[in-house]
């Protein structure tokens, strides 16, 4: 089953690319998605060293603090 739905960003900035492989192979956005499922890439409107980490990001997801 094909579905769209919206795509949240938590950063501000451009998108410079998108993954047209994806097209053909949907599924690499849950089997690699640090790999050949990426979906977009941005030009960062702010400083990366902003950003969170992925450890920051999954302590936040299991509610620690």
């Amino acid at each position: 089953v094909k579905a769209a739905s919206e795509l949240y960003c938590p950063v501000a900035g451009e998108v410079v690319e998108i993954n047209e492989a994806l097209e053909d192979a949907p599924e690499n956005v849950n089997s690699d998605p640090y790999g050949d499922g990426w979906l977009v890439k941005v030009k960062l409107a702010g400083d990366p060293e902003d950003l969170l980490t992925p450890e920051q990001y999954e302590e936040i997801a299991s509610g620690g603090h």
